[in-house]
């Protein structure tokens, strides 16, 4: 996870180490029945985020190796649309993943201070998650949560976080739990637990992405989470107030049958006819409206104001409401990263049931 825009975080308990691996800890970012999550300091200066996992979770005889496995992947993820896992140790007593720490604000934050973008910025948007994507399913990883609080919108370009619940290609399941994902965001095959969820899955989380940046709502809503899985089961997403010329390209992602779904290249050439005659902007403040780019350009300056940026189960933000415990009985307000997270459930109706 690349922990966003608190600088400050809370003090360090008497519990708390005073390194992990070679990171000096400064404050703590978030904790929950996961794992707890620390900003920290290399040798050099450099910010990152830390998490160490929860012992109990080593109980779990496959977890370590599934931790282990999905670092590797997670660090072979590359290109400027994603964020670099900086350090890892699967193998110290308390296994533990330190991450880029970028001050930028998610897309859920920005629609939400500033309301719908434009076409042009929604398609700038689009691109930078499918250069994402091509980086995350080239690694072997599908990411499983592509939504709107999973993308930080950055002065330089969009980039896709938050690989709390990606899934190797191979099909490893998640020891503890198995359907997985946002529920207003997740594709119908992920919500009837389909073991062979694709990377079109992740494509689809896309198109979802695109409606919500461009409407400032989900393709589904409901009262509960299982309400709107049973919309998204057997309706029709809403593309209410989508303008037309995203229209062609938030419904093919959306498409129920994930092979009719395009491939995040496609995606890319529809930018390019779109936008080609443009592509001499660079970054949010030639993409973005004004407004929105002064979003961008002060929330580093700011200390923290939303769930997400603390690391405290960014979900929260796709709806409001409340949450529940895991099926463990833990909180449902923890901590993500490259390990499993607990069921987030607003009433909004779009909980993560990661």
């Amino acid at each position: 996870m690349v922990w966003t825009g608190a600088r400050r975080g809370a003090p360090l308990l008497p519990g708390d180490p005073g390194r992990v691996g070679p990171y000096r800890l400064i404050a703590r970012l978030g904790a929950g029945s996961m794992g707890r999550v620390y900003l920290a300091q290399s040798r050099s200066g450099l910010l990152v985020a830390v998490k160490t996992v929860q012992a109990d979770l080593l109980a779990h005889t496959r977890f370590r190796q599934r931790f282990a496995r999905e670092v590797a992947a997670a660090g072979r993820v590359s290109g400027v649309f994603t964020a670099a896992v900086v350090d890892a140790d699967a193998d110290a007593p308390v296994p533990w993943l330190a991450t880029a720490f970028i001050p930028a604000p998610s897309l859920h934050h920005l629609v939400h201070a500033v309301g719908p973008l434009p076409p042009r910025a929604v398609w700038w948007i689009a691109a930078g998650i499918a250069e994402a994507l091509d980086s995350i399913h080239a690694a072997g990883l599908v990411h499983r949560d592509v939504k709107p609080s999973n993308v930080l919108v950055a002065a330089d370009n969009p980039k896709v976080i938050d690989f709390g619940i990606a899934r190797a290609v191979d099909g490893t399941q998640n020891p503890t739990q198995s359907i997985i994902g946002t529920p207003a965001y997740m594709p119908p095959e992920q919500a009837a637990d389909d073991p062979s969820v694709t990377t079109a899955g992740d494509v689809y989380g896309l198109g979802a992405t695109m409606l919500f940046a461009a409407t400032r709502h989900a393709p589904y809503s409901g009262d509960t989470p299982i309400n709107v899985i049973a919309r998204l089961l057997t309706a029709s997403p809403n593309l209410d107030g989508l303008p037309g010329e995203l229209t062609d390209a938030v419904a093919s992602c959306l498409h129920r049958d994930p092979a009719r779904r395009p491939g995040p290249d496609v995606l890319l050439t529809m930018f390019e006819e779109r936008i080609g005659g443009t592509l001499d902007a660079y970054g949010a403040q030639d993409w973005l409206s004004p407004e929105a780019f002064a979003v961008v350009r002060d929330y580093g300056r700011q200390p923290a104001r939303e769930p997400e940026s603390l690391g405290l189960g960014a979900a929260f933000h796709d709806q409001p409401g409340a949450s529940t415990s895991s099926p463990h009985g833990h909180p449902a307000t923890t901590a993500p990263g490259l390990i499993p997270r607990a069921v987030s459930v607003p009433a909004g109706g779009a909980g993560s049931i990661t």
